[in-house]
């Protein structure tokens, strides 16, 4: 059961990584006949070239289930973080790193808690025209 939210975490990334291939596929495929299509080796330079890029200074927190949301209150406030929003009732965080500290570096010190099922950027994703 502890497996349950990381293979919906996982599953998530699977299903978002799927619907940006079919984008770009969408998007690029065209007729045999049209000069101006996009060869499909020029699909994986498109999709490599646009790595996700993540909102400065925030982060995604997940707490592991059965964690109290008073430890949850503790190691937010151990950090020195703004929470921006609570998902998931109450396990799922979006904060803002409020010193100097890098999203790397705040990203170590929260997995390094065992109550933390994961920490990752906020990732933007954006849908070309």
């Amino acid at each position: 059961m502890s497996d349950l939210p990381t293979l919906s975490h996982r599953m998530t990334q699977v299903i978002t990584s799927i619907m940006a291939v079919s984008a770009v596929w969408t998007f690029t495929s065209c007729d045999a006949g049209n000069q101006n299509a996009t060869p499909t080796h020029a699909i994986k330079h498109i999709l490599k070239s646009q790595a996700p890029r993540s909102v400065p200074q925030e982060v995604l927190v997940k707490f592991k289930d059965g964690i109290s949301q008073e430890k949850i209150a503790s190691i937010l406030k151990e950090n020195r973080i703004e929470v921006l929003s609570e998902l998931q009732r109450g396990r799922l965080y979006h904060i803002k790193i409020i010193d100097d500290r890098s999203v790397e570096s705040t990203i170590t010190q929260f997995i390094s808690y065992q109550e933390i099922e994961y920490a990752e950027p906020n990732y933007q994703y954006e849908m070309q025209k």
